[in-house]
């Protein structure tokens, strides 16, 4: 497929090709040249894990709503009474 730059140096991806790799403007590119190509890759997302002064953090987003998350923990946890108390 052919393209060209925008004015700013930019090139656009078509968009037949950021849909099937998934591509959006949060997504992290690595762009680099092999001889006379530019090729372009995606990053394989971080762990979303850090050990910030011992403790571990989160730091990547939330797949789900915070109520829906506190909601499924606190069936599990009751669950879990329920059933050690038989």
């Amino acid at each position: 497929m052919l393209t060209t730059l925008d004015k700013f140096g930019r090139i656009i991806i078509p968009k037949r090709f950021r849909e099937h790799l998934g591509i959006n403007f949060e997504t992290a590119l690595n762009i680099s040249e092999d001889g006379k190509r530019i090729v372009i890759e995606l990053i394989k997302e971080k762990n979303p894990v850090i050990d910030k002064d011992g403790i571990l953090v989160f730091t990547g987003k939330l797949e789900d709503t915070k109520n829906s998350l506190i909601e499924s923990d606190r069936n599990r946890r009751m669950r879990k009474l329920l059933t050690s108390e038989e």
